[in-house]
């Protein structure tokens, strides 16, 4: 394997899986989920599934934190052991603290240099992107290469989701509905984008919703000049809903496909906001793919 020149950190919101995670040695700073006075540290102290069935079984709701510049420090200091040279990767801070706390941790760590990156979304439009930076840095890019990469990148991905209710959505203070009617009749369409999930259609039923996720993913790869057969990568994300993730990977299959199509889970920290139920997918296209 070519020398480390770089090593890659992000925050836990990217829904990338733990596997990939630690294939790609990515350091995580963790955004901490909450119930009530009690705290965890997302995919540290609580897992996807033990916070999907806490919210099934709707006893408390469950809310987020930031990742603390302490949080941040730590995978700082676990990945400069890889490179000392660290690129990270964090919502924006329109979301969140957690930027700033990945800038002040920055400021902290004693040994190396960090940059770090604003990608201005969330769940797997952000993992696909932390994902190919993280195998550019695995294969011996600089960082330089791989800003450079992330910058290319990030004008491109895209995410639509959908979910079972518009009014918890609201309720989790990530949502925006400019020229969508007010009422909560219908199923709701999400675009996931720096200020949260911003609520772009609505269906009569679930089965018209997820056939609308297909209409915008198709607008939106049009949007960034993807054309039939170039590089794309897809990823379904899901709360709770497997089946059909597998039935939404069929047919993106059968429709696009992409270079590669995985199904990931959505985790607690946004999965919170978005409640059980929320599907959707990301994609990625650009030549250098």
């Amino acid at each position: 394997m070519p020398d480390r020149k770089v090593a890659i950190v992000s925050d836990s919101t990217l829904d990338l899986p733990d596997d990939l995670v630690a294939d790609l040695s990515i350091s995580l700073s963790p955004v901490h989920v909450l119930a009530g006075e009690r705290s965890w540290k997302d995919r540290i102290e609580i897992s996807i599934e033990e916070a999907n069935r806490m919210m099934l079984e709707g006893k408390e709701r469950l809310t987020t934190s930031g990742a603390t510049p302490a949080d941040w420090l730590a995978a700082y200091e676990e990945a400069v052991k890889l490179a000392p040279e660290i690129v990270a990767f964090s919502i924006a801070p329109t979301l969140s603290a957690t930027y700033q706390g990945a800038i002040t941790a920055s400021e902290l760590l004693e040994d190396g240099h960090v940059t770090v990156i604003d990608v201005k979304t969330i769940l797997a439009s952000m993992g696909l992107v932390v994902q190919e930076c993280a195998r550019r840095a695995k294969d011996g890019a600089t960082k330089d290469e791989v800003v450079a990469l992330a910058s290319r990148l990030l004008p491109k991905v895209r995410m639509v989701v959908t979910s079972n209710s518009r009014s918890f959505a609201k309720g989790g203070g990530r949502y925006l509905g400019e020229g969508v009617a007010e009422t909560d009749e219908g199923v709701p369409i999400f675009r996931i984008w720096e200020r949260g999930w911003k609520e772009i259609d609505r269906a009569a039923t679930r089965e018209e919703a997820l056939d609308r996720l297909f209409i915008w993913m198709k607008r939106d790869l049009q949007d960034v000049g993807y054309r039939k057969g170039d590089p794309l990568k897809v990823v379904v994300d899901h709360i709770v809903c497997p089946e059909e993730a597998g039935a939404l990977s069929d047919r993106l299959e059968r429709e696009y496909h992409p270079d590669e199509l995985s199904i990931w889970q959505i985790g607690p920290t946004a999965g919170a906001h978005l409640g059980p139920g929320t599907i959707g997918f990301a994609y990625l296209t650009d030549p250098s793919l």
